[in-house]
């Protein structure tokens, strides 16, 4: 395989090979594996910066403290959360919920804040084969409208207002 002279502003020596005057195999698998971490920074995006810390996000992602009844709403909505797709929730206006995933009912009692904030930021980095999609970063996404392409699904400020309403589900309630 042929590779391109190197560009003239960058020292021939410290790219070339001596003597082949072309560059070095090594360069290039450097330069390689530049050029892919570049691209895959720039097509995941997060919501907000994190950090993980075991099964959990300790720090919130948003400066606002999380709503618990816009977090019911984040949850119901089809455009946005749309949980009960895969999740059973004491949300009357949700007749049909899903059963693909864990039933959310009192989820409270068995996770902490950080422990949803996690799952739903970023689930995949505790089951990378997960269905459930990282709300919070925008790679890996499959079919996804040109004008959603390159975003998070879920804001910093609404996965806060989920996490707070999850975190308050401690009873199971009756759903339809």
């Amino acid at each position: 395989m042929d590779l391109p002279p190197p560009a003239a502003s960058v020292s021939a020596p410290l790219l070339t090979c001596a003597a082949a005057g072309r560059p070095s195999l090594r360069v290039a698998a450097t330069l390689l594996a530049l050029a892919m971490l570049l691209t895959s920074a720039a097509t995941i995006a997060d919501c907000a910066p994190f950090q993980i810390d075991g099964d959990r996000i300790e720090q919130p992602l948003a400066e606002k403290v999380g709503e618990a009844a816009a977090g019911a709403r984040v949850a119901a909505d089809r455009q946005r959360g749309d949980c009960v797709i895969c999740h059973r929730l004491p949300l009357p206006e949700g007749r049909f919920h899903g059963n693909l995933g864990p039933d959310l009912q009192a989820v409270g009692l068995r996770l902490s804040p950080a422990q949803l904030r996690l799952r739903v930021a970023a689930n995949r980095h505790l089951n990378p084969e997960s269905i459930m999609p990282d709300y919070c970063r925008s790679g890996d996404r499959h079919r996804v409208a040109e004008s959603h392409r390159g975003q998070p699904i879920l804001s910093a400020q609404e996965i806060e207002d989920l996490v707070a309403w999850l975190s308050g589900l401690e009873a199971v309630e009756k759903t339809p």
